[in-house]
């Protein structure tokens, strides 16, 4: 778990650690980095580690809440027809880190904590709320798929095109029943 901070220097060592795991995740799996070299990379002391995060995971679930915040913020005011694009515009302006995750094994972090408020996204489909709860699941277990495939494609395909498999995709689902 990490410590919520208030105080912006305690803030600003919490990115300084975020910033050097990503750089060290690059050069270096994940499964080998200690804290004491994301210590020397933020040039921090360990305690300024300890007082933010208990765990190396807990770097990247601060990233990941930072980054949820951020959809959540951005996303409420998209049209509902518009956000499917918008997921993968906000997902494109973090390539080099999901690249980052997806390389280092850590890619279901970011689908588990992406598929924890998108089900709150979508529209509603049915009034029973089980068949809505399933439905929903269905269509963000596809999508995070096709990001899947997206990222550790490089993001070679334009945004435009991934939105349009994605609706591809989609009505597919549909016509299958």
């Amino acid at each position: 778990m990490y410590h919520r901070q208030a105080n912006k220097t305690a803030i600003q060592s919490q990115h300084m650690i975020t910033d050097a795991l990503f750089s060290l995740m690059k050069r270096k799996p994940f499964q080998q980095i200690t804290v004491t070299e994301i210590c020397e990379e933020a040039a921090v002391g360990r305690k300024t580690f300890y007082r933010n995060f208990e765990l190396r995971e807990d770097v990247i679930d601060f990233w990941l809440d930072q980054r949820c915040r951020e959809y959540e913020q951005e996303y409420l005011s998209v049209p509902q027809e518009e956000k499917l694009y918008y997921h993968f515009v906000f997902l494109k302006k973090h390539t080099d880190a999901l690249i980052t995750l997806y390389h280092n094994g850590l890619h279901p972090l970011t689908e588990q904590k992406f598929s924890v408020f998108l089900p709150d996204t979508m529209p509603t489909w049915s009034e029973d709320p089980v068949e809505q709860e399933y439905r929903s699941q269905y269509i963000i277990a596809g999508i995070e798929a096709i990001v899947r495939v997206w990222v550790t494609r490089g993001f070679q395909e334009s945004i435009e095109e991934v939105v349009e498999i994605a609706k591809r995709v989609q009505l597919l689902q549909n016509s299958t029943g």
